[in-house]
C-alpha cells in the first residue's frame, strides 16, 4: 500500500512539475502587450505625419443599402490625389469603373489648371486658411485613430500572417472607464476590435472594429447601431512608412428615432509617389 502511495505521489509530483513548466513556458512566450501597443502607436504616428509627402490614386465606392442589407444604389469614382501648395486636390480620372471620355478628361484638366492658378495667386491669409482646414480634418481623423489605444484594453490572441507580414494579433475590448474627449469618439465606447501588428516593424497591418451596442450622438438625435463596422489595411510604401491600401466602412444608424441610414463605403489606395515628383504648382503647371 505504501508503494502504491509513493508511486501516486511521484506521479502527482511529476505532473505538477510538468504543469508548472508549461505555465512558465507559456508566460515566457506571451509577448509584452503594452510594449507592442506603445511601439505600434509610435510608428503609426510617424507614418501619419509622413502621409502628406505623397500623392496617390484613391478609388471611392459608395453604396446605399436597404433595411435588409440589399444594395439600392452604387457610385464609383477614382481620383489622383495631388498635393498642391500645402493641401490635396482630387483630380477625377475614372467614373463608375470606366476611363473618362476625351471631353471629360479635358474638363478635369482645365479644372486642375484653374485650381493651380488660383492657389498660386491667393492671398497669404487664404493660403493659411486652406491649409489649416486640411490640417484640422487630418487632426480629427488622427484623434479617433489614436483614441483606439485609450478606449480599449488589449488581449493577446496569437500570431497570423497577413499579406506576407507575420503579425501579433490583439483583441481590443472597451474600457469601462473610458471618457471620450470629443463627440465622434463616443462610438468607441460601444465597439470592440482586433489589430494585426507587424512583428518586424510594429506597423498596423490591419485594424477592424465593430459596434456591439447602440451609441447615441448629438443629444439623442442619432444612434449608431450594431452592424456598423470599420476595417483599415496598410502596407509599406517606402522604408518604414506604411500607408493605407484599403479602408471600408459600413454604417447602420437611425436619426430622430425613425429615419434609418445604411451605407457601405470602400476606399482603395494605390500608386503612392512623392508629392514633389508630381508637383503641379508654378510655371510647370501651365503646360499641362
Amino acid at each position: 500500500m505504501r508503494n502504491v502511495s509513493r508511486s501516486w505521489k511521484l506521479t502527482a509530483s511529476i505532473a505538477s512539475l510538468l504543469l508548472t513548466a508549461h505555465v512558465c513556458y507559456s508566460a515566457a512566450q506571451q509577448p509584452n502587450i503594452e510594449e507592442i501597443v506603445k511601439k505600434s502607436v509610435a510608428v503609426n504616428d510617424a507614418s501619419w505625419k509622413a502621409a502628406p509627402n505623397y500623392s496617390y490614386n484613391e478609388q471611392d465606392i459608395s453604396m446605399k443599402l436597404d433595411d435588409s442589407g440589399g444594395m439600392v444604389s452604387k457610385q464609383e469614382k477614382m481620383y489622383r490625389v495631388l498635393m498642391i501648395n500645402g493641401s490635396p486636390y482630387n483630380e477625377l480620372i475614372r467614373l463608375n469603373g470606366e476611363p473618362l471620355s476625351t471631353l471629360q478628361k479635358s474638363q478635369e484638366q482645365s479644372k486642375l489648371k484653374a485650381e493651380v492658378k488660383r492657389r498660386n495667386h491667393e492671398t497669404k491669409s487664404a493660403t493659411q486658411a486652406r491649409i489649416e482646414k486640411y490640417k484640422s480634418g487630418r487632426a480629427e481623423e488622427h484623434l479617433l485613430m489614436s483614441q483606439m489605444t485609450a478606449a480599449f484594453q488589449f488581449q493577446y490572441a496569437g500570431e497570423e500572417v497577413v499579406r506576407g507580414h507575420t503579425c501579433y494579433v490583439l483583441d481590443a475590448l472597451p474600457r469601462p472607464d473610458y471618457q471620450p474627449p470629443v463627440e465622434k469618439a463616443r462610438v468607441l465606447t460601444g465597439m470592440n476590435g482586433r489589430m494585426w501588428i507587424d512583428k518586424a516593424t510594429y506597423n498596423w497591418v490591419r485594424v477592424t472594429a465593430k459596434v456591439i451596442k447602440p451609441v447615441e450622438f448629438g443629444y439623442f438625435i442619432a444612434k449608431v447601431r450594431p452592424g456598423t463596422q470599420f476595417e483599415l489595411n496598410q502596407d509599406p510604401v517606402e522604408g518604414n512608412v506604411w500607408l493605407p491600401v484599403h479602408f471600408s466602412q459600413a454604417v447602420n444608424a437611425r436619426v430622430l428615432g425613425f429615419y434609418g441610414i445604411r451605407t457601405r463605403e470602400e476606399e482603395h489606395y494605390s500608386d503612392y509617389q512623392h508629392a514633389d515628383a508630381v508637383v503641379l504648382s508654378g510655371p510647370q503647371a501651365a503646360g499641362r
